[in-house]
C-alpha cells in the first residue's frame, strides 16, 4: 500500500475517523508499516508489547496452546487493534498472535499511541468505546457461552 492508501485505510477505521487529516498523515508516517505472510507469528505469548498493531488488511489469530496441543483461539480481522489492552494495563500478551492470511499492519510505537491518547480527546473516547465494546462481547460470551460477535 502507498502512504495515501494507508491514510485512507486508517481514516475508515472508527478509532481514527476523528483525527484531522494532518494528524492521520503523521500517524501513518510515524507508524512502522509491516507485512506478515500467513502462518507468521507476530507476537509471542508472554511478550510485552512495544506498541499497538493496527491490522490494515488480513486476518490474525490469538491463541493459547495448552499442553495437549489444543486451546482457545480468537480471530481478528482488518481494522482490529492488537496490543492496546496489554500496553494500557502494563501486562504481556495473553496468547500468541499469528497471521492467518497475508497481513498488512501498522505498528504504532508506544510513545505515539500514548501521545494520541493524551492530546486528542476524540481518539481517547473512540478507544474507550472500542474497549468497552470488546469487554461487553467478552462478558456476553462468558455468561451465555455463545460465540463472541
Amino acid at each position: 500500500m502507498t502512504l495515501e492508501a494507508d491514510i485512507a485505510c486508517l481514516g475508515r477505521l472508527p478509532l481514527f475517523k476523528s483525527l484531522p487529516p494532518p494528524r492521520l498523515k503523521l500517524v501513518a508516517l510515524m507508524g512502522e508499516k509491516l507485512s506478515f505472510e500467513a502462518g507468521t507469528q507476530i507476537a509471542s505469548e508472554g511478550e510485552k508489547p512495544g506498541g499497538v498493531y493496527v491490522v490494515l488488511q488480513g486476518e490474525v489469530e490469538i491463541s493459547h496452546e495448552r499442553p495437549d496441543g489444543q486451546g482457545p483461539r480468537l480471530q481478528l480481522n482488518s481494522g482490529s487493534l492488537i496490543g492496546d489492552v496489554p500496553l494500557l494495563s502494563g501486562q504481556s500478551y495473553v496468547g500468541a498472535i499469528t497471521a492467518k492470511s497475508a497481513v498488512s499492519a501498522l505498528l504504532l510505537p508506544k510513545d505515539l499511541f500514548f501521545e494520541l491518547l493524551e492530546t486528542i480527546p476524540d481518539f481517547s473516547l473512540a478507544l474507550t468505546r472500542d474497549l468497552a465494546s470488546r469487554l461487553y462481547r467478552l462478558a456476553d460470551f462468558t455468561l451465555h457461552a455463545e460465540k463472541v460477535h
